[in-house]
């Protein structure tokens, strides 16, 4: 079957792949969004006050949590010799199975897991006692910023989560074992590796100044849309990995 797209074998795909995301994945994503009744319990018994900044760090980082174990736990067979056959063979096209793979991984997970765990700290907050005295995101992010700050921000979310979740769907087509664990393994080492590299080389500290003149030299505004782009840029090309992986993947 070649790369051609049909969305009657796409709708069909994401049919099967929706029950393996709730069968593989749908318990676990629950007890990561309930995650903040834990905090509020804590706070009631400890009689403390949480504040939005935090809380809204736990959101975040459960969204994180999510969007890196998500790969390994609906398509944590797909690549092995015996149960990644079925995978293999299924009637659609390698495009389809990738398509469907990053709506699940990379659009379905965060956005569920955001929302969800929102309306936990909500309701949560709605209660007339505990430690949730006001509503997450909405002072720092829906009422007190503007329309352009709010699409900055909602930007850099999306890119960060997309770097996040190319980066370990494309391990997760790699390792056979332990994928989200030796793909952050991974990662840590590139960068502790790269960052020393630098430091031998005496280049950290002339990177340093040019990242320091660059934002004297340009408005604050301008460097979240680079940091943004530079994110885009690792999502594409390990989307592209990841496809090609797919597609050359041998059993």
């Amino acid at each position: 079957m070649n790369n051609t797209f049909n969305f009657n074998r796409f709708n069909k795909v994401l049919a099967y792949d929706w029950k393996r995301f709730i069968r593989n994945f749908g318990i676990t994503l629950l007890v990561w969004i309930s995650m903040p009744v834990m905090f509020w319990v804590t706070s009631l018994v400890f009689d403390f006050e949480l504040r939005v900044e935090f809380r809204e760090v736990i959101i975040f980082g459960l969204i994180a949590i999510t969007v890196m174990s998500a790969p390994s736990r609906i398509y944590g067979k797909v690549n092995l010799p015996r149960e990644g056959v079925g995978f293999a063979m299924m009637p659609a096209t390698n495009l389809e199975k990738f398509f469907s793979m990053f709506l699940y991984c990379s659009l379905v997970t965060p956005v569920v897991t955001l929302v969800g765990s929102w309306l936990v700290d909500c309701l949560m907050t709605l209660l007339p006692f505990g430690g949730f005295k006001a509503f997450a995101m909405y002072e720092d992010f829906l009422r007190n910023i503007s329309f352009g700050d709010f699409m900055m921000l909602a930007v850099a979310l999306v890119t960060a989560a997309w770097a996040e979740s190319s980066i370990f769907m494309f391990g997760n087509m790699v390792f056979k074992r332990r994928k989200a664990g030796k793909t952050f393994a991974w990662g840590l080492l590139i960068v502790f590796s790269f960052t020393l590299l630098m430091q031998l080389l005496h280049l950290w500290d002339n990177f340093g100044m040019w990242i320091t003149e660059t934002s004297a030299r340009m408005e604050d505004r301008f460097l979240p849309w680079i940091y943004s782009a530079f994110q885009l840029v690792i999502a594409i090309v390990f989307y592209v990995l990841t496809y090609r992986k797919i597609k050359t993947q041998k059993y």
